[in-house]
């Protein structure tokens, strides 16, 4: 079944969470329904309540939690762009493919000193595999720089890596959907998500690939 859009209490977007969750939230009175699925109820032998689609926090919670370090991630963070020269590959249905992308030590770990790199950048030693110092690459602009540093293989950087800010968590969180349901979208901001036409779900097709 889709998942539920969670905002916090000033109606901003947090996470994505599973429905059941969702329904345990609303429950237990920490959330309010803002969008549902039209024609379709959560059912028990003493309830009907409308499906979730995006529910919002009652009381407002600062956000303290950090994003997991994975090759995907890094990836996601990146918008599944090369951080060289820009290649963002898809796949037929529009999804990132990510079979022509890897992760990339900026700073190679060859270059490492007792397991930390120097950064020009922002001028700080930092461990090889950091957020920092992590960037995705096409796998020809990887083979290319293979161990040198972007100015050692004349390759210029269009973004410097860094630790993900909230937004970035947020899109990072929807990379994960192979689309976007239609309730969520006024939402999310545009810096949250690309939403591209073919990767909307209406709200009967999404039940449909449950």
């Amino acid at each position: 079944m889709p998942d539920v859009l969670q905002l916090n209490a000033d109606y901003t977007p947090m996470k994505v969470i599973r429905w059941e969750r969702a329904v345990e939230l609303t429950l237990a009175e920490k959330v309010i329904l803002v969008d549902s699925w039209p024609g379709r109820y959560v059912r028990s032998a003493s309830l009907a309540m409308p499906w979730p689609a995006v529910v919002a926090l009652r009381r407002y919670t600062v956000l303290r939690g950090k994003v997991r370090f994975s090759s995907r991630s890094v990836q996601a963070r990146d918008n599944f762009s090369c951080a060289y020269c820009g290649l963002r590959p898809l796949q037929p249905d529009g999804r990132p493919d990510r079979v022509q992308l890897t992760m990339d030590h900026v700073i190679p770990r060859a270059q490492a000193r007792d397991g930390r790199v120097f950064l020009p950048w922002s001028r700080k030693w930092v461990s090889v595999t950091c957020w920092e110092n992590a960037a995705t690459a096409c796998r020809a602009c990887n083979c290319r720089k293979a161990d040198k540093t972007p100015a050692q293989a004349r390759m210029g950087l269009r973004i410097y890596p860094r630790v993900p800010t909230q937004g970035d968590a947020l899109r990072m969180t929807m990379s994960r959907l192979s689309a976007v349901p239609e309730p969520w979208l006024p939402w999310l901001p545009s810096s949250a998500v690309r939403v591209e036409e073919s990767a909307v779900l209406p709200d009967d097709a999404s039940f449909r690939r449950a």
